[in-house]
């Protein structure tokens, strides 16, 4: 009985300090991050079009991310989905390389996905063409970039994975974007519920969640934590348990919680009482 009312009493330190931190880390605190370069008026395509872009280029250093996201957008110019369907795009990005993706990955991608839109009339269509779990529909839709007879580069397959082939955190992300309406996320999508959503499990978030006990010690940053994860902060708010992911993120990449525990930084973190720092 004692340790059920220990871990009870845990659980809800856990929910306080996590809700805590989600009404902490607004909009205001989102920069260095890719959604910042994401339009928040317009039309739905450009804006859909344009965070799915930034959620797939978001590997890397968090300011060289920014910097490219916001090149990709510039070069597609104030209307990216009609660039994208009239083929404007196949003669820009002379010269465009970001770490090991070069200009025939980037057209390559804008290729496939102008397909999507033409088959499907949105990516949200795509991603909901038949209904699933979050890991179904991830595999189906990670299939709409394989062409028959055309087997994929190293750098096209990094692109666009899958459940069976990673974390699929760039594509989570992008979920959390599009289905979330908060403070931080755009909200745009109606056909998926955020109860449907998995956390996109970064380097951050899989490092934190390993210091609050959320995974175990020797989880690997695979779908399948990612799914744990997820399934465990439902225990903090069952309908949105993707809420968090922000403000977890944010206090790795931000500095304020460091891979070396910061004795400054931890005696004022929310998180201190349930944290294991280590």
């Amino acid at each position: 009985m004692l340790m059920a009312m220990e871990k009870g009493r845990r659980l809800a330190l856990l929910k306080k300090g996590l809700d805590g931190l989600y009404k902490r880390f607004d909009r205001s605190l989102l920069s260095p991050d890719p959604l910042e370069c994401v339009p928040t008026r317009g039309k739905f395509e450009d804006i859909e079009l344009s965070a799915f872009l930034a959620a797939t280029f978001a590997y890397g250093r968090a300011d060289l991310i920014v910097k490219n996201v916001r090149g990709i957008l510039a070069e597609l110019g104030e209307h990216p989905h009609r660039a994208l369907m009239d083929g404007a795009y196949k003669t820009r990005f002379k010269g465009f390389k970001y770490r090991f993706h070069k200009r025939p990955d980037i057209l390559w991608l804008l290729e496939r996905l102008c397909a999507i839109y033409k088959k499907f009339g949105a990516i949200e269509n795509a991603y909901c063409a038949a209904p699933g779990t979050a890991e179904e529909r991830l595999e189906r839709f990670a299939t709409l970039f394989r062409e028959k007879g055309k087997p994929l580069t190293q750098a096209q397959k990094f692109l666009v994975t899958s459940p069976a082939s990673g974390a699929c955190k760039r594509m989570n992300l992008f979920l959390r974007w599009m289905v979330r309406n908060d403070a931080v996320d755009l909200g745009l999508w109606t056909k998926v519920k955020p109860a449907e959503l998995i956390i996109p499990l970064d380097v951050h978030v899989h490092r934190i969640a390993g210091r609050l006990k959320l995974v175990g010690p020797k989880a690997a940053a695979n779908f399948k934590t990612a799914r744990e994860l997820t399934d465990t902060l439902k225990r903090f708010n069952e309908e949105d348990p993707v809420r968090y992911d922000f403000a977890i993120c944010s206090l790795g990449k931000l500095g304020h919680c460091l891979k070396q525990p910061d004795p400054a930084s931890c005696l004022s973190c929310a998180l201190a009482a349930v944290c294991k720092k280590s």
